[in-house]
């Protein structure tokens, strides 16, 4: 647990010690069954708001209770694997007079914000609200550089589907479904905080100060232009996968058709083959051999002739 204090014109930094009422302060802590319990017994938050920090993987909501706001919001990082992205959740508390922060995991944006707060005390002396806007600021602007990169490696997938020549590869498939798997997730965890910031930014909230809300404004823009471009990926991502499955579809077609031509063309030899295998002595060998064999040559060279010719090869 970490503790800021603005008061008189400074910032104390601390612990426990500094939790009291008389001066804005932000508590930044991980969400542990102590912590949980201190918290919930010394600001008398509300237990259901309780419940959603002390468990992980909750959605992105905005929730108002007496005396508080809650919101949970999404720090979304590649996997180790680079195969996929991974939420890490940021809970907050807002109050009259404190911000407390839930996360399990380290997050760099919360660490930047808290090291700035520490070194501008003018910054938490506006309120606990500011904070908390600089907070989500931070988690918006990150993410553009996370849907950039996926959206040019989507652009990529799609001229690579579209150049494409011979039958789509496996390899080219699993790059198209692990992207589809990790937009998604993009999609299911971005979207949503732009209502949490709109909710923020909404005029008369109590505890958010009109002049901040106006900054929330600001970040509900970037986040309607990440989704904005989130939806141009997912939509261009479904093309290239239907792209790719309508190429194979029409490769395999072209296949069939060929070795449907094939067959045909030497269905009549066969019968040839047949017919007069078991009826030859009705002509004489001498005319029977070379009737046979003409006809074996002739028929596969008429009908290549009448296929061309009609545009079926």
């Amino acid at each position: 647990m970490r503790v800021l204090r603005a008061e008189g014109g400074k910032i104390v930094a601390g612990g426990r010690e500094l939790i009291r009422p008389g001066a804005p302060i932000w508590v930044d802590l991980a969400p542990t069954p102590d912590a949980i319990a201190f918290v919930g017994e010394t600001f008398h938050f509300h237990p259901l708001a309780m419940e959603d920090a002390a468990h992980e993987d909750q959605r992105p909501k905005f929730e108002q209770y007496p005396g508080a706001l809650f919101s949970v919001v999404h720090r979304l990082v590649p996997t180790p694997e680079d195969t996929g992205v991974l939420a890490l959740e940021l809970d907050a508390f807002l109050t009259a007079e404190a911000l407390v922060t839930f996360h399990a995991a380290p997050l760099a944006e919360v660490d930047a914000v808290w090291d700035r707060c520490a070194a501008e005390p003018e910054l938490l002396a506006r309120g606990p609200d500011f904070p908390l806007y600089l907070l989500h600021d931070a988690l918006t602007d990150v993410h553009y550089a996370l849907v950039d990169a996926q959206s040019t490696e989507i652009e990529e997938v799609a001229d690579e589907v579209a150049s494409f020549s011979g039958m789509g590869s496996l390899e080219l498939l699993e790059r198209i479904v692990s992207l589809r798997r990790a937009h998604a997730t993009l999609r299911r965890r971005l979207s949503p905080q732009r209502e949490v910031f709109a909710a923020l930014a909404r005029p008369g909230q109590a505890l958010v100060r009109e002049q901040t809300s106006i900054y929330f404004r600001d970040v509900v823009d970037h986040s309607v232009r990440l989704t904005e471009e989130i939806d141009t990926g997912r939509d261009l991502l479904a093309s290239a996968h239907d792209a790719y499955l309508s190429h194979n579809n029409n490769r395999l077609s072209e296949v069939t058709a060929r070795l449907t031509l094939i067959a045909t063309i030497f269905l009549p030899l066969n019968f040839v083959a047949g017919f007069f295998g078991m009826n030859l002595e009705i002509l004489p060998a001498r005319v029977a051999i070379p009737v046979v064999l003409a006809a074996m040559v002739a028929m596969p060279v008429a009908m290549f002739a009448v296929f061309k010719r009609n545009r079926w090869i």
